[in-house]
């Protein structure tokens, strides 16, 4: 993401604007009249989101029950994939 932002906004919200950024993204800070007076490059390094396997599965098995309590089909799952490999 690289965003352009006339200076009188970045005077009051530079924390914020600077908080959006992740590492390598710019900021370009424009005059009043429209010409680019500086760029700000973030190199706030991004922090790695690891998921660990029950994590990883937790989240399947919620998902798999939203999906068999919002089944509306006669028909199971199974059933409808093996019709739609015919």
């Amino acid at each position: 993401m690289s965003i352009a932002v006339p200076v009188e906004t970045v005077e009051h919200n530079l924390e914020n604007l600077l908080g959006r950024l992740h590492l390598g993204e710019t900021l370009t800070l424009v005059g009043s009249e429209g010409n680019p007076l500086a760029i700000l490059v973030s190199l706030k390094p991004t922090p790695s989101r690891v998921e660990t396997a029950p994590d990883w599965e937790a989240r399947w098995d919620a998902l798999a029950h939203r999906v068999s309590q919002a089944w509306r089909s006669e028909k199971s799952a199974t059933e409808v994939l093996a019709e739609m490999r015919r």
